[in-house]
């Protein structure tokens, strides 16, 4: 949106830092020297920061001032780690975006308001509101006292500020909402919606939810679109039971012949985790999975323990032996996915390793 707005945008993510639309430095740079990166580069004008929970509890904040602060999903994702016990302690740590909506980083959500920016957040109470549904309880008490909101009605998203309606077009028209099978992606633009009202022209909004995501590469590593062979690839980087039973709930609204799936995990994470990873997985009753091996990532663990742990966890889900199959490397992983896809059949690939998405992305876009 800031770039449409004639803007020197600069970002940082998991994939890397952005300005100007070039990547001037690849690899995950989700935290506090992502966000250094962007801010000392002398062209951003206009700086969009992701701010994993994992960096602002190692190293906090890189920033003491910001126009808005957004926050997202908040999920049972990395418990254990750094004090972090429940979706209470998850929700805490990134409410410590809304710090720097106020003086010298000390202030929490309450206090925001008065330093006059902006709080984003999923229908939970603050400054702006967001949800699917107009008719959220959160969202109608928040319009009624002249509070900013961002929602769906009859179809439409639909923004409310300061009194005044504003209708952004049909969310099923949205390229990111993939003709509304996307749902996640309507609450991210719901909020995007929100966080550029800080500073962006309605115009220019209205036309990037009209335009954004009509090219794979517009969103890397995120809900790409691929076709192959007549089938359709899903690539993402769902790394959680929530990421991944939104992505297959996506797969499965595109009325699939049949269903293929890459499941993989990184060393960390807990047998609770794993297990509820396997269940969301057999869930969306996937005709075949390919259990893959994340060298990378093991992470103090040995190799080989995630993906059996994982298969244990498809069993006792449900799903029978030969449905899945196992790759020790990832790339072989998803290609014998789309060895294995035909005409009708989808294909859901969570690719974690950027090298490799990225090879798989130059493979696809030969077809």
């Amino acid at each position: 949106m800031a770039a449409a707005a004639g803007r020197v945008a600069g970002g940082c993510s998991t994939e890397g830092v952005l300005v100007g639309g070039r990547t001037v430095q690849g690899g995950d740079y989700a935290g506090p020297a992502g966000a250094r990166a962007v801010l000392r580069h002398p062209a951003v004008q206009f700086a969009a920061l992701e701010t994993a929970r994992g960096g602002i509890l190692r190293r906090g904040l890189a920033l003491r001032r910001a126009a808005v602060a957004v926050v997202t999903n908040v999920s049972a994702d990395h418990l254990g780690e750094y004090g972090v016990a429940g979706v209470d302690d998850i929700a805490e740590a990134k409410l410590t975006v809304a710090c720097a909506l106020a003086a010298a980083g000390t202030a929490g959500p309450g206090q925001a308001r008065a330093r006059g920016g902006t709080l984003v957040l999923n229908a939970a109470g603050g400054l702006a509101l967001f949800a699917p549904d107009h008719a959220h309880p959160a969202l109608a008490a928040w319009r009624a006292r002249g509070g900013s909101t961002c929602r769906v009605q009859a179809g439409r998203l639909l923004h409310a500020r300061d009194g005044a309606l504003r209708d952004l077009g049909p969310a099923d028209h949205m390229p990111l909402t993939l003709a509304g099978a996307a749902g996640f992606n309507v609450k991210n633009i719901a909020a995007a919606v929100l966080a550029a009202a800080a500073g962006l022209p309605p115009e220019t909004v209205r036309h990037t939810l009209a335009n954004f995501g009509l090219r794979p590469q517009d969103n890397p590593g995120r809900l790409e679109r691929h076709a192959h062979r007549g089938a359709t690839v899903l690539q993402d980087y769902a790394h959680n039971p929530d990421g991944l039973a939104q992505l297959l709930a996506v797969a499965r609204a595109l009325r699939p012949r049949r269903l293929g799936l890459l499941l993989g995990q990184a060393g960390n994470r807990d047998d609770a985790a794993l297990v509820d990873l396997a269940r969301e997985a057999a869930a969306a009753k996937p005709d075949r999975i390919v259990l893959k091996e994340l060298p990378l990532m093991l992470r103090g663990g040995p190799p080989g323990e995630v993906p059996a742990r994982l298969l244990a966890g498809l069993h006792a889900a449900g799903v029978v032996p030969e449905h899945v199959t196992f790759e020790a490397d990832e790339e072989a992983a998803a290609r014998a996915l789309l060895v294995w896809a035909g005409p009708g059949d989808v294909v859901v690939l969570p690719v974690h390793t950027a090298e490799v998405r990225e090879r798989l992305v130059a493979t696809l876009a030969r077809e």
